[in-house]
């Protein structure tokens, strides 16, 4: 194979990576969109249950640079913020735990919004030390069950290196079969070979999926 047939191919290669990237983003950053609006619409119509909800499910659909997860997040730490002040205990920790559930989800090799999740951690701590003890914790003080509450909360389990390998071993595949693809199952004349586009593109359908089910799971 010539230099400029490899060339071509990590071009090829680079450009539908770029496009797939591209094609996950948008749908984030589309969900993220779609359930902010409609979580908007219910806190604006008075029922801040369904808000949380669906503040919940667009702070979830995270990418980087995307301001959607972070207004999400904003508002529910503000509903937190307003029923609390209320002596609305319960829905005050429904929306600062939707904060801590956010975040621990979109986390990966970093975890993004790191001092939302501390403030919230803090309140869930607080709000949880001011509740009715059960019969273990009869006679500490609120200041010592708050402090046990947030150490529990801040304990942070690292992600499960089985998954973590399955994630890489994903993205590894599908790039592999990205680039494979471009050299083999496209020729000279820019036209599809059919046996090689249905085995790389395979990989690359199976490297994709393995690469979602570990950064789930992991």
């Amino acid at each position: 194979m010539s230099r400029a047939a490899v060339t071509r191919g990590l071009v090829r290669a680079a450009l539908i990576v770029a496009l797939l990237f591209a094609a996950v983003a948008v749908r984030v950053v589309a969900g993220a969109m779609a359930e902010l609006e409609v979580a908007e619409k219910h806190e604006q119509a008075g029922d801040l249950d369904a808000a949380v909800v669906h503040y919940r499910r667009a702070a979830r659909w995270y990418a980087p640079l995307s301001p959607y997860h972070v207004q999400a997040l904003a508002a529910l730490g503000r509903i937190g913020a307003t029923a609390e002040q209320s002596g609305d205990t319960e829905r005050a920790l429904s929306a600062y735990r939707a904060v801590r559930s956010s975040v621990l989800a979109t986390r990966s090799l970093y975890v993004p919004e790191r001092d939302r999740l501390a403030a919230a951690d803090k309140r869930i701590a607080a709000l949880m030390a001011g509740l009715p003890p059960p019969q273990m914790d009869a006679g500490k003080s609120r200041e010592q069950l708050e402090r046990e509450h947030l150490a529990l909360l801040e304990h942070d389990p690292d992600p499960k290196l089985g998954w973590t390998l399955l994630l890489l071993l994903g993205f590894a595949g599908w790039v592999a079969g990205a680039f494979a693809f471009s050299v083999r199952a496209i020729d000279g004349e820019d036209r599809f070979v059919r046996a090689e586009a249905i085995r790389w593109g395979s990989l690359i359908a199976v490297g994709f999926a393995l690469f979602v089910l570990g950064m789930a799971m992991a």
